[in-house]
């Protein structure tokens, strides 16, 4: 089956690419309204990113989403589960938004993998969508 990648690059949540959950956890405790703020100030730049790399893709197989994180290797600290667990949720919401996939129940997201690596230039993440046969 056919697999799709596009690429979010740049830092844009102070020097990483996303932020972690306790970040956008901070974000809604701070105001209830501020939350959504946050999460569509998130999920636009990952929508400008998707249609740059994903022009005109519409998906409607069943995928199996693979993220590859590059965060900056000071960044070593920070909970995997935290930053993946977020970056997720908005990139689901955004591929859905933007049309590429229906929707990201389980019908349409299969799986999801994740696999973190450590660098010193600019962080990004590098996402693939695998189309997989009806299940």
């Amino acid at each position: 089956m056919a697999s799709h990648t596009f690429k979010i690059d740049g830092a844009f949540y102070n020097d990483r690419t996303l932020p972690s959950l306790n970040d956008y956890l901070a974000e809604i405790g701070r105001h209830p309204k501020a939350g959504g703020r946050f999460k569509d100030k998130y999920m636009t730049i990952v929508i400008s990113h998707i249609r740059r790399d994903l022009r005109g893709v519409k998906i409607t197989n069943p995928v199996i989403i693979d993220y590859e994180f590059f965060e900056r290797n000071k960044g070593r600290k920070r909970d995997v589960m935290n930053v993946f667990s977020c970056a997720d949720k908005f990139i689901e919401d955004a591929l859905v938004k933007s049309g590429v996939l229906k929707d990201d129940s389980p019908t349409y997201v299969v799986n999801a993998t994740h696999e973190f690596h450590y660098i010193d230039s600019e962080p990004y993440i590098k996402v693939t969508l695998r189309e997989i046969e009806n299940v």
